[in-house]
């Protein structure tokens, strides 16, 4: 059993959940938060740099980090790292609290991915220890020996090191924040709910990766989410496809869709200049075109995205290989290639699917 499976095994027993629950216990944060949590409105904006802290008013929060890397020879890979915390009673708590506290867990997801290749771990910890937490002022995200750091003005150092594989990368936003959404208010469903959502495009100008005993020197380009809320889906909702996109041109594309009774989508353009401009559901099309048929159930591999109004005809495929990440809650996470009427590269996340969850 993993750290993060202990964690919630425990989180199980504190909070009265029974048999199984895993699942139940990620998904129903997802959907309705106990008594006394704040939910995201429309109406709501974005403060910064208050915001890159966590918010403990919030059942749910994640600091989210995926890279397309290349090495000088041209060797290809993928990282991911996510920070989470969810909240067991709502916020503030009062300062300093010895030892450890029901009020808040974090739990941290690391992977690394080469075409037919992909490593996952994940650490878990409680509130109140030190072992875990964000600062807003000068930004830091950590638990135990992974974090992301603030190196001077403007760029961040990840470094992060699993079983079988380690990697210390050198981050700069290049472009201003992107709000997504209604002033950073980003709906999940037309009946309302949804989250505080902003990112930032990101360089990788300086990294190194180590896996399988090899060393390689890395650089590329990135895609930094930081998202925060009580209630992402609503009950008849079962997972959403997700993905983040670098055009040559150099546009990016925040894309989601959450599927349910009435699939729901909206998405966010960012032009060369940083210039975002938001994407309602029914100004693109995204659609799944191939499958795979992988150990955890069916899985859409390959997408195509239409967006008229641009001329974007865009082909989305992922790599070769099982991108799962089998944490508690198995999800599919991993990088993809686009061509079509423009190419580029990025990363696509999807959960809800087959036996994804079991």
């Amino acid at each position: 059993m993993s750290n993060a499976s202990r964690l919630l095994l425990v989180l199980l027993l504190l909070t009265g959940c029974g048999r199984g629950a895993e699942r139940d216990t990620w998904f129903s944060a997802l959907r309705e938060p106990p008594a006394g949590f704040r939910q995201a409105a429309p109406g709501m904006s974005v403060r910064l740099p208050r915001d890159m802290g966590p918010h403990p008013q919030y059942r749910l929060e994640w600091w989210y980090l995926t890279a397309n890397l290349r090495s000088s020879d041209g060797k290809q890979f993928g990282v991911q790292w996510t920070l989470f915390r969810t909240g067991i009673r709502p916020g503030p708590y009062s300062e300093p609290v010895p030892g450890w506290r029901r009020n808040e867990i974090w739990f941290a997801h690391a992977a690394l991915s080469r075409p037919g290749e992909h490593h996952f771990v994940d650490r878990s910890a409680r509130g109140g220890t030190g072992q875990a937490g964000v600062t807003a002022q000068p930004f830091r995200a950590w638990i135990d020996h992974w974090r992301l750091d603030t190196l001077v003005e403007n760029t961040w150092v990840l470094d992060v090191a699993g079983e079988g594989f380690c990697y210390r990368l050198q981050l700069e936003p290049q472009l201003p924040v992107v709000l997504h959404g209604e002033r950073g208010f980003s709906a999940k469903s037309a009946g309302g709910g949804g989250s505080m959502y902003f990112s930032y495009p990101l360089r990788v100008s300086n990294g190194e990766i180590e896996v399988s005993g090899e060393k390689f020197a890395v650089s590329g380009q990135g895609w930094f989410d930081r998202e925060w809320s009580s209630q992402y889906l609503k009950s008849d909702q079962q997972g959403w496809d997700w993905m983040a996109l670098h055009l040559e041109d150099g546009r990016h594309l925040m894309l989601f869709r959450v599927r349910g009774a009435e699939d729901f989508q909206s998405g966010t353009l960012v032009a060369a200049d940083g210039r975002a401009q938001t994407l309602k559901g029914d100004a693109f099309s995204l659609q799944p075109i191939a499958y795979l048929d992988s150990h955890f159930g069916e899985v859409p591999v390959v997408w195509q995205l239409t967006v008229p109004s641009i001329e974007l005809d865009l082909e989305i495929r992922s790599w070769p290989g099982d991108y799962w990440n089998r944490g508690v809650t198995r999800y599919w996470e991993g990088p993809v290639a686009v061509t079509g009427s423009h190419r580029g590269e990025g990363y696509l996340e999807m959960t809800g699917y087959g036996h994804s969850q079991n």
